[in-house]
C-alpha cells in the first residue's frame, strides 16, 4: 500500500503568502522559495519519470509554451516558471538539468527545484498536492496536479487543480487587469 505525504498544514488560499522552503536547483545551488520574490511565479509539481502523458509531461509542455510567450511580451518580463520535483531520489540536480535541456528551458526564466523529500512534501501539501509512493517501488508514485500563480509579493493569486488549464488561461491570469482586484 502506498503511503501519502501529510504535513498537517492547512491549504493555501488566494491572498495567502506562500511559505518559504529550502530547495536545491538544477545547478545544485541552494535556493529558497523566497528568492523568487519580486517576480511573478507560475509554479507546478512534477517528477521526470511520470509515465502519464496528461500529467507531468503535459505540465512540462504547458510551461514550455508559456516560456515562448514570455519572450514575445515585455509585460511578462518579470514572470518566472518554477517546477518542483516531488521525486528527489531520482530527480537530482543533474537529472533536472538534463530535463531542462530536453525542454529547451531558459534557465534565466525557468527554475527546476528538488531537495529534501520531507521539505518538498510539506511545501507541496500546502498547495493541495497529494503524493503517495509505493514502498516496494520508488518509481510507483501516485499524485494529483496543482499549478499556482503567485504574485511578485509572494502571495497566492490562483490555484489550478488537475490538468484542465491551458497556457492561455495562465497568460490571462498574468495580465495586469487580472491582478487588480
Amino acid at each position: 500500500m502506498a503511503t501519502a505525504a501529510s504535513s498537517g498544514l492547512g491549504l493555501l488560499n488566494p491572498g495567502d503568502v506562500v511559505p518559504d522552503s529550502a530547495f536545491v536547483d538544477q545547478d545544485g545551488k541552494k535556493k529558497t522559495f523566497r528568492a523568487f520574490r519580486g517576480s511573478r511565479v507560475v509554479l507546478t509539481f512534477i517528477y521526470t519519470k511520470c509515465p502519464i502523458p496528461t500529467f507531468c509531461p503535459m505540465m512540462d509542455r504547458h510551461f514550455a509554451t508559456l516560456q515562448e510567450h514570455f519572450q514575445d511580451d515585455p509585460a511578462l518580463k518579470d514572470v518566472h516558471l518554477v517546477t518542483v520535483s516531488f521525486d528527489p531520489a531520482v530527480d537530482t540536480p543533474p537529472v533536472l538539468k538534463k530535463h531542462a535541456r530536453e525542454l529547451m528551458a531558459d534557465l534565466t526564466r525557468w527554475t527546476f527545484l528538488t531537495g529534501d523529500r520531507d521539505d518538498i512534501d510539506k511545501f507541496a501539501t500546502r498547495f493541495g498536492m497529494s503524493v503517495a509512493r509505493a514502498p516496494n517501488d520508488a518509481r510507483d508514485i501516485t499524485h494529483n496536479l496543482r499549478t499556482a500563480v503567485i504574485s511578485a509579493e509572494g502571495k497566492l493569486l490562483k490555484m489550478y487543480t488537475g490538468n484542465q488549464w491551458t497556457p492561455k488561461d495562465i497568460l490571462e491570469d498574468l495580465k495586469p487587469s487580472a491582478n487588480a482586484n
